[in-house]
């Protein structure tokens, strides 16, 4: 299976590379002029925990220095967790921690003490969700809770009551129109009106019921092949993919009145080898990746278009990149439980600058629980 493959191909030690050889290898566009982008969102919002979800059946939780940004592990952690807790997302009003457990398709809610860090499973957890979960995303009214699926073509949808508890959706799991199985990401817009999926073919593109929050399929369009990441910006603008067997990095506009993408460009991969994932600061200027299989690539944003900025960090291997709500620091949490060396499971740190060009934080990497795979912060 996937999580079990990727183990096999990890790098093994933390080193920087500097960029070479990029002249002549600035971005280009394809297709119809993309609009140009608004003016960068200011952020207010500061982490205050952190936690991986790790496949070798924990959580790692940690709190968050506002200003280097290093992560100090919390008292209690590593916590023992199911068989894979491989997805996690909090909410938006970090009331609630989400865990998916992709070995046996559960969900596990728990509450977040908002002093200490510490974490407790709400009664009714976990609940039974989508074959093989792979990814979460909470709506931003925190209302609802959504679940991408790895082997049924689905997504499933929860709502979510004051008390952590979780209700399917009328309808739930809502279906794509793709044969392609092993879904990989699911994001949805600021306003909470459109969700959209990614799998090994294609992006799905749903609206979202304001009552309900049932899902209605409303196109799908071709992505990178493989699988890979999709990431909005955060004015709602751009819907960014990658993929590991494409070189390219594909930007979609997003019509604002009904979701729908259109493909207006295409920039180079700075390593013409794909991507893994993709994540993008909250202020929507700078896109992050991982190329060549264990490679962290830095890009700055406008218009759409990618620019490599900065060094490109060699042997790190990672399925999410975390960005904190500040758009200070970057984590990646080390997915590679079977590597030779023993530096493995712990969490990369950089720091971000004004360019966009990462530097790691003294200290890093900070040990975590056996292969961190996802990542998720609550704010102050």
């Amino acid at each position: 299976m996937r999580f079990f493959n990727h183990w096999l191909t990890a790098a093994i030690s933390c080193g920087v590379c500097v960029m070479a050889g990029c002249a002549g290898r600035g971005p280009v566009t394809t297709g119809p002029t993309a609009p140009v982008s608004p003016a960068p969102i200011p952020t207010t919002a500061k982490a205050k925990f952190a936690y991986t979800a790790n496949q070798g059946a924990s959580l790692s939780g940690y709190s968050v220095d506002t200003s280097t940004g290093v992560l100090t592990a919390l008292s209690g952690f590593p916590l023992t967790l199911g068989a894979n807790p491989e997805v996690i997302a909090a909410d938006p009003q970090s009331r609630f921690l989400f865990v998916g457990d992709i070995a046996l398709s559960e969900l596990h809610v728990f509450t977040i003490d908002n002093s200490t860090g510490a974490l407790s499973e709400i009664g009714t957890s976990p609940y039974a969700t989508v074959h093989e979960p792979i990814t979460i995303v909470v709506d931003p009214s925190g209302t609802h809770v959504y679940v991408a699926s790895m082997g049924s073509n689905s997504v499933g949808g929860f709502s979510l009551d004051a008390t952590g508890a979780l209700t399917p959706i009328a309808g739930s799991p809502f279906a794509t129109s793709g044969t392609q199985s092993f879904g990989d990401d699911v994001v949805i817009n600021a306003a909470g009106t459109f969700l959209y999926v990614q799998d090994l073919a294609n992006i799905y593109t749903y609206s979202v019921s304001a009552s309900s929050g049932a899902l209605t399929l409303v196109q799908t369009v071709a992505a990178p092949l493989s699988v890979g990441g999709i990431a909005l910006d955060p004015h709602g603008t751009y819907l960014y993919a990658v993929g590991p067997a494409a070189n390219s990095l594909q930007t979609y506009t997003v019509n604002a009145s009904t979701g729908l993408l259109r493909l207006t460009g295409v920039s180079p991969m700075l390593e013409h080898s794909g991507a893994y994932t993709i994540s993008i600061s909250p202020t929507g200027l700078f896109a992050y990746t991982i190329e060549n299989n264990n490679d962290l690539v830095s890009y700055a944003l406008d218009s759409g278009v990618f620019t490599p900025v900065g060094s490109v960090y060699a042997h790190v291997y990672g399925q999410r990149i975390g960005i904190d709500p500040s758009g200070s620091f970057v984590y990646v949490p080390q997915a590679c439980g079977n590597c030779a060396s023993s530096v493995s499971n712990y969490v990369n740190e950089f720091s971000i600058g004004p360019t966009g060009a990462l530097t790691q934080i003294p200290g890093s990497p900070v040990a975590a629980g056996t292969t961190p795979w996802g990542i998720a912060f609550t704010t102050q």
